[in-house]
């Protein structure tokens, strides 16, 4: 299923909100962040990393992306974000004009390659291949409106601003792709409030209650 948080300047997602993300979504995070007119990325990422990484950026805006292996299965070069170049290459941190993130899966994206081969008349990147891969490929010869037509929900984020496309949620302040992760992170919370509950050491057995009179 992958989620995409889309994190406004000044807003960061909490230890909790990080680990529940990734709990449900376990096979990379990756993000990306303005510096200097450009994006900046790193990919295939544990939570802990994430929350070091947020310690340390600038004040700005952060797209964080936890990743469910479907299209290309596990591998840590399709975590995402994938820049909008040319290439689309693979690179697990990187500066790029562009960079495309997506939450859902595009079954096409084979039959779109074919044809963007065609209208490059050169070859495209071989495997790994995936659709969010093959996205950034064909928008970098479209531009971003393409993405209206494709299914799932998109984040193109370039040095100056970030379109959201596809049906978003607001969620504590972010805007987020879906919120099938608050299921982990009530679940936390409540191992949390169970474990740090105070022992009951108070006997139980129903003589304490209901003594015999010869017990009296």
């Amino acid at each position: 299923m992958c989620v995409i948080l889309v994190c406004p300047e000044n807003f960061r997602p909490n230890k909790s909100v990080l680990y529940a993300c990734h709990d449900a979504n376990p096979h990379g995070a990756g993000l990306a962040w303005r510096e200097n007119g450009k994006v900046k990325w790193e990919k295939n990422l544990g939570p802990g990393r994430v929350m070091l990484l947020l310690k340390e950026l600038p004040p700005g805006e952060v797209v964080i992306h936890f990743r469910w292996a479907s299209v290309g299965g596990v591998d840590e070069r399709l975590c995402h974000p994938f820049p909008v170049t040319k290439r689309a290459n693979l690179s697990l941190t990187g500066v790029s004009d562009t960079v495309l993130f997506h939450n859902g899966t595009w079954s096409g994206y084979v039959d779109a390659l074919l044809r963007l081969e065609e209208v490059r008349k050169a070859p495209l990147p071989t495997s790994p291949m995936s659709d969010t891969r093959a996205a950034a490929l064909v928008t970098h010869t479209t531009g971003p409106d393409v993405l209206h037509k494709l299914p799932g929900k998109w984040v193109w984020m370039n040095g100056r601003e970030t379109k959201l496309y596809g049906h978003w949620q607001e969620w504590r302040g972010m805007q987020v792709s879906n919120t099938h992760f608050v299921s982990r992170l009530e679940r936390r919370a409540s191992s949390r409030s169970c474990n740090t509950q105070t022992a009951d050491n108070r006997p139980c057995h129903q003589q304490v209650l209901f003594p015999m009179p010869d017990e009296a």
